[in-house]
C-alpha cells in the first residue's frame, strides 16, 4: 500500500476564526508595547499566508517599534498573544463569526481512519496558536503533528519540518510525490512546490481561483465540500 501524507494549512483552509488571530495580535501589541493606536497603524498589514514572525515584524514596523525592542520581549509577547487569542476565541459575542469551513469535517472524517493515509499541519501559526484555534472546533484530534512558525519563520522550511516529523511518527518515508499540501494562498502553493509536494489550493480564503492557478497549484478547488473532487485532487480514490 502506498503511504500518503496530507498536510493542511489552518486559517482559510480548515477554519475561519472571525478575525480572532488579528485581534489577539493587536491586543498584544497594546498590552506589551503600549501602542494605543495599533489598529490604525496596522490596518494595511495583510495576514493571508504569512507566518506569525513575519506578521509581527510587519506590524512592529508599521507601529514604529525597533527590531531590538521586539526581540527583547518576544517570549513575553508570544505568551501574551496566546492568552489574548484564547480570549478572543472564547468570546460569545463573536461566536457567529467563527466556523469550520465547508466540507472540512466530512473530509477529515474520511481521511483520518483511511489505511496508509496520515494527516498533519503546515501553518504560519506558532504551535500554541494553531492548537488554540483548532481546539475551538475540536479538530486537534485529527492532527498528531506538523510544522509551525515556532519551528521556523519560513513556510518552505515549515513544510519540510512537517514532512520530517510525520515520517518519524509514522515510521515510514513518505515520498515527496505522495505528500500533498492543502492551503488557501499562493504561499501554500509555493511551499509545496519548493519541497516537491503536491499543491492542492482551495479558494475558501481571500485568494481567488485564478491567482491560485497562476501560482502553479496542481489542483484548485472552490472549497472542500465535494469529497470526490477533493480525493481526486489529492490523487486518492474515494
Amino acid at each position: 500500500m502506498t503511504k500518503t501524507l496530507v498536510l493542511f494549512d489552518v486559517d482559510g483552509t480548515l477554519v475561519d476564526t472571525g478575525g480572532a488571530g488579528r485581534a489577539g495580535l493587536l491586543r498584544s501589541f497594546r498590552d506589551v508595547f503600549g501602542v494605543p493606536d495599533i489598529e490604525a497603524r496596522a490596518a494595511e498589514v495583510g495576514l493571508d499566508g504569512k507566518t506569525d514572525p513575519t506578521i509581527i515584524a510587519e506590524i512592529a514596523l508599521a507601529a514604529g517599534l525597533a527590531h531590538d525592542a521586539i526581540e527583547a520581549r518576544y517570549a513575553e509577547f508570544q505568551r501574551t498573544y496566546v492568552a489574548a487569542l484564547r480570549h478572543e476565541l472564547a468570546r460569545e459575542d463573536r461566536a457567529d463569526k467563527r466556523r469550520v469551513l465547508p466540507g472540512v469535517r466530512t473530509l477529515l472524517d474520511a481521511l483520518h481512519p483511511r489505511p496508509g493515509t496520515w494527516l498533519g499541519l503546515v501553518t504560519g501559526n506558532i504551535e500554541d496558536g494553531a492548537r488554540a484555534k483548532l481546539a475551538t472546533f475540536d479538530l486537534n484530534r485529527f492532527f498528531p503533528d506538523g510544522g509551525f512558525s515556532s519551528d521556523h519563520p519560513d513556510r518552505v522550511e515549515i513544510a519540510r519540518i512537517a514532512h520530517e516529523r510525520l515520517c518519524r511518527r509514522a515510521a515510514v518515508r513518505f515520498a515527496p510525490e505522495r505528500v500533498a499540501v492543502v492551503g488557501d494562498t499562493e504561499l501554500d502553493v509555493a511551499c509545496a512546490r519548493a519541497n516537491g509536494f503536491r499543491a492542492v489550493a482551495v479558494a475558501s480564503g481571500r485568494v481567488d481561483r485564478e491567482r491560485l492557478a497562476a501560482a502553479g497549484a496542481d489542483a484548485v478547488l472552490s472549497d472542500l465540500s465535494d469529497l470526490d473532487e477533493v480525493m481526486r485532487a489529492l490523487a486518492l480514490s474515494s
